[in-house]
């Protein structure tokens, strides 16, 4: 059951029914039904794999906050982690794993060749794998008081809109969403609506068309010419709709039903430099790097770096450097077990310590340049290279292998094929009108006339959209790309 689907909109119906007509005090209860019922649905017996850490690390945190032995808390705390990490190490990484120790050492072998176990990937453990994870490391620091209710933490686990994809609400805000009192909100029904059908046309409008001509391009990279360089940018924009789509349609159910999600996606393509990308793309999981990885990983490495400067670079600079690079090869390796994600994570990770050591040279160029002077371009400058930089990485993760992504950046030329120019000029004209949305979009308080704009008017276009999302919209909808991570 998935969101573009007509089973998601009766189930939801339902929900939203029983949510607005019974007691504030069962609500809980038709919520986590709810949303055990939905993760079920796919696959029923993954629905062991998403309570046990659950009910595990619920015990587990409720003892920490009451264990004053340090040593003790830490080997409860280690326990936890190892109880939610479990499920995502075996189903995830086994063969991973398993292939490097056999090509390393011989284990696990059979006549020379190493036997494949193929788990089927459990949609969503590893979403929700990292909200358990920062539940227990927020309990074990003292940042959060345990919930003592199994029934809101559980609830908070397997929300069904974040199940699958997130957002990765922490569980300091989201916990206290779900116990508030909801009342009937007409406006915030409406918000939450739009920001669902918004997704919706990102989803099934612009990241499904796109797909089209993105796996064509990906699957025979050979003498595509320009149409290399269009496959790159347009996947970018798929991958983005796609997801953000997801998270829009998630965070406008959870809108609806009287609950605030955090932001998950900023305008990422705007930013101007990779270090702004990251604050803006897929940030509840950035955010989720950065405190729980990146930052002790760099101030354990100041630690241990006892003087202030370390082969004439300074300890903030080892810090850093410490800190993106293992924090961007494990974010990496969280999006799959492929050596391709890991690239990926790693080549972020080259930009942004690139970036973090060429601040200065980067500003001196700009006073040289004088483009410090002029905003407007220097802003534009920085959006076209960030954008560039985004998209090269985006060929490596998207490829099936290194050697695959090394086939088609060789291939990369400027001639013009034969055929599918019209193809790609539609895609072209679709990227840059969804473009034109976003800008608005993003601007919207600037506009005055939209502010000023009759209640009917508003309606009328809302209307008008929705109809075109249906006319737009692709025969079939794909999966989620997300939901292979």
């Amino acid at each position: 059951m998935i969101f573009t689907s007509i089973e998601f909109l009766i189930f939801f119906t339902i929900v939203f029914g029983m949510n607005l007509f019974l007691p504030s005090r069962l609500r809980w209860i038709i919520l986590l039904v709810s949303s055990l019922f939905f993760y079920a649905y796919l696959k029923p017996e993954y629905l062991v794999l998403l309570l046990i850490p659950t009910i595990i690390i619920y015990f587990i945190a409720l003892k920490l906050d009451t264990q004053q032995s340090k040593f003790r808390r830490k080997v409860l705390f280690l326990a936890g982690l190892m109880a939610g990490l479990a499920g995502l190490l075996v189903f995830k990484y086994a063969d991973f794993i398993g292939k490097i120790l056999h090509d390393l050492t011989g284990f696990f072998s059979k006549k020379g060749e190493y036997r494949i176990i193929n788990f089927i990937l459990p949609v969503g453990i590893s979403f929700y794998t990292f909200k358990l994870i920062s539940y227990l490391t927020d309990v074990y620091r003292g940042l959060l008081k345990p919930e003592p209710h199994l029934g809101y933490f559980s609830l908070y686990v397997s929300f069904f809109p974040q199940i699958f994809m997130g957002p990765i609400d922490r569980a300091r805000d989201f916990i206290p969403e779900l116990k508030k009192k909801v009342n009937f909100d007409l406006d915030r029904i409406i918000s939450g609506t739009q920001l669902f059908s918004w997704g919706l046309f990102k989803k099934i409008v612009i990241a499904d068309r796109l797909s089209i001509y993105v796996n064509e391009v990906f699957a025979n990279p050979q003498h595509q010419g320009i149409n290399l360089i269009f496959a790159a940018y347009f996947y970018a924009f798929q991958i983005y709709c796609d997801f953000s789509g997801y998270t829009d349609m998630a965070i406008g159910i959870s809108r609806i039903l009287g609950f605030r999600s955090m932001k998950n996606f900023d305008f990422p393509y705007f930013s101007k430099s990779i270090t702004q990308f990251w604050s803006r793309w897929h940030i509840s999981l950035s955010t989720w790097l950065r405190d729980y990885l990146f930052l002790p990983i760099a101030y354990a490495t100041m630690r241990f770096i006892k003087s202030p400067r370390l082969l004439n670079i300074k300890i903030e600079t080892w810090g850093y450097t410490a800190g993106v690079f293992i924090t961007m090869f494990l974010g990496g390796l969280w999006h799959g077990a492929n050596w391709t994600f890991v690239a990926w994570g790693m080549l972020h990770g080259f930009y942004l310590i690139i970036s973090y050591a060429s601040k200065k040279t980067r500003k001196d160029i700009s006073r040289a340049l004088s483009l410090n002077r002029i905003p407007g371009l220097q802003k534009f400058i920085g959006i076209a290279i960030t954008f560039n930089l985004v998209s090269l990485a985006w060929i490596v993760f998207r490829s099936r292998s290194i050697d695959k992504a090394l086939i088609y950046i060789k291939n990369i030329n400027l001639s013009i094929p034969s055929s599918g120019i019209a193809y790609l000029v539609f895609n072209l004209i679709l990227v840059l009108w969804f473009v034109g949305l976003e800008w608005l979009y993003k601007n919207r308080q600037n506009l005055f006339w939209v502010r000023k704009m009759p209640r009917l008017s508003k309606i009328t276009l809302f209307a008008i959209f929705i109809c075109l999302t249906i006319i737009l919209s692709m025969d079939v909808s794909n999966e989620f790309i997300y939901f292979q991570f």
